[in-house]
């Protein structure tokens, strides 16, 4: 039997990034690095409470308006990647809007 990663919403688990035992939820954060001529794409995906789901969005968003919109590829790219994250942000702090800090 298989064990999968992402728990059930709203159930307590362990925080995959701070290590404490809270209400978590499934998220995935993306960023881009543009650089002119390449650019970089960093994920973060896991299960995690609220304060970190709110520590590393705002983490995310800065660091996609300062790094993202360097190239060609880029300069499409980082929107994309802020709107994503903004939906991820939302939908997962509305899940655990109940939940404890």
């Amino acid at each position: 039997m298989a064990i999968n990663p992402i728990n059930n919403v709203n159930t307590m688990g362990k925080c995959q990034l701070c290590g404490t035992i809270r209400q978590t939820s499934p998220i995935t954060f993306h960023r881009n690095v543009g650089m002119l001529v390449a650019r970089q794409t960093h994920r973060l995906q896991g299960n995690l409470c609220k304060t970190c789901i709110r520590k590393k969005f705002w983490d995310f968003t800065a660091k996609n308006l300062l790094l993202g919109p360097w190239g060609m590829i880029s300069l499409v790219m980082t929107p994309i990647y802020l709107v994503t994250n903004i939906v991820a942000y939302v939908s997962a702090l509305s899940k655990l809007r109940n939940a404890i800090e």
